[in-house]
């Protein structure tokens, strides 16, 4: 632990997208003076929820770190990155795994090269489980050695968002850096809950013997928002701010039309489909003569997700890069038939309400999925504001645990 400063930190985001980690960095006090994305929507999403930053529309393996220390005038504190990761993802996985010679499996080393070059005092890398689990954990040791290499005490962890108040069953990897001080340690989590209901009783058991707040749902998150829209334009809130959930109201701080909240529309034998699917369901809720014969083929323990339907009592599952179709997993509406809409994505993933996404419906959801939950990057940016300054005083905040609401309003279906 440092001595403490009297300004707020300041951060870079490399492979920014639409602004998740920036986003959480500076509701915790953070400036965020530069980003960098190769992707034309995501940077012009970043762009219209943080005109202060200087974002280059530019691929991070052609561009020259040098750059940023004259773009950015004074220190950088920390550096942030998300390499793209779907090379490492169950999704990504070619041949049961990984492939040799995926390129996105090197570009960690570009965000190496600018922490190599600008010398922060700390750094954050968020990528997939599987970037540390790949060859029996021997590619995440190179990352980290490498990193040891040039100074920096390295920890890694990996998180499920749901654990700090976010409404999504997420796991991601994150790696922190320390150049000086002692080796970060990661917060320990607010919130506790189960997967799945055949366990939940232990869960909630162990959730009480810890005194830890309950996970935040789907009915949480999704509460107060009207029906959805046939476009983008924008529609108004069903209830008045006092007659949501606490998250409703965290989440629609500053706001008061409901935007991007469109879907995707569905072919008839998928309405057909999800039409027999209950809560928490998915395809294997359908009886077996009622399914289109290249379902028939496949095994009960085959896609488990598939078609699946979220449940109003628990969190989502991990919202992806495409949920806007509901054969990629669970992300069909736990009330109505139809995918979830953008914005109802963009409230899983702990977007405000007040967050623009630009682009297509398919290009809104990619940027949504891709992103950090801004919530969960709070929490982190807090403890290593923490961690470096030795205070929590005046220029960083901390997160209040978001709580989920009673039982007697948990179904608002």
């Amino acid at each position: 632990m440092l001595d403490s400063l009297d300004r707020p930190l300041r951060a870079i985001d490399l492979f920014c997208g639409a602004g998740g980690l920036s986003q959480g960095f500076r509701d915790a006090g953070y400036d965020v003076p530069f980003a960098l994305d190769f992707d034309a929507d995501s940077v012009a999403t970043y762009r219209a929820n943080h005109p202060e930053t200087h974002v280059e529309l530019a691929s991070i393996v052609n561009f020259d770190p040098a750059r940023i220390t004259e773009i950015v005038d004074g220190p950088i504190d920390v550096v942030l990155g998300g390499p793209s990761c779907q090379s490492f993802s169950t999704a990504g996985r070619k041949s049961g795994w990984v492939s040799e010679d995926d390129e996105r499996n090197d570009l960690w080393e570009h965000m190496f090269g600018i922490v190599e070059h600008v010398r922060p005092r700390a750094f954050l890398m968020e990528n997939v489980p599987g970037m540390v689990l790949w060859r029996d954990g021997a590619f995440g040791d190179k990352i980290l050695k490498r990193f040891r290499s040039i100074g920096y005490k390295v920890t890694k962890d990996i998180l499920l968002a749901a654990d700090w108040g976010v409404p999504q069953r997420r796991r991601r990897l994150f790696i922190v850096g320390v150049r000086d001080g002692e080796a970060f340690d990661f917060p320990e989590p607010t919130h506790l809950g189960g997967w799945r209901r055949d366990t939940l009783k232990l869960w909630e058991a162990r959730r009480r013997e810890r005194g830890l707040l309950e996970h935040v749902t789907v009915a949480d998150a999704l509460s107060g928002l009207p029906q959805v829209v046939a476009d983008t334009s924008t529609a108004r809130y069903t209830a008045a701010p006092r007659a949501t959930s606490p998250f409703a109201r965290y989440i629609r701080r500053g706001s008061r039309v409901v935007r991007d909240h469109d879907v995707q529309a569905l072919g008839a034998e998928t309405l057909d489909l999800i039409d027999q699917i209950p809560a928490g369901g998915t395809w294997r809720d359908i009886p077996p003569h009622k399914l289109p014969d290249r379902y028939r083929g496949m095994r009960r323990t085959d896609s488990t997700n598939l078609l699946g339907r979220l449940d109003w009592a628990l969190p989502s599952y991990t919202v992806t890069t495409q949920f806007n179709n509901v054969t990629t997993g669970c992300v069909t509406h736990p009330g109505e038939n139809r995918t979830l809409s953008v914005r109802e994505g963009a409230r899983l993933q702990t977007f405000p309400d007040t967050y623009r996404f630009v682009g297509s419906l398919q290009s809104r959801c990619r940027q949504i999925g891709n992103a950090v939950p801004p919530l969960l990057a709070h929490v982190l940016a807090y403890r290593l504001a923490v961690h470096l300054d030795g205070t929590s005083a005046a220029a960083h905040h901390r997160p209040a645990p978001v709580i989920k609401r009673s039982r007697a309003q948990a179904n608002p279906g």
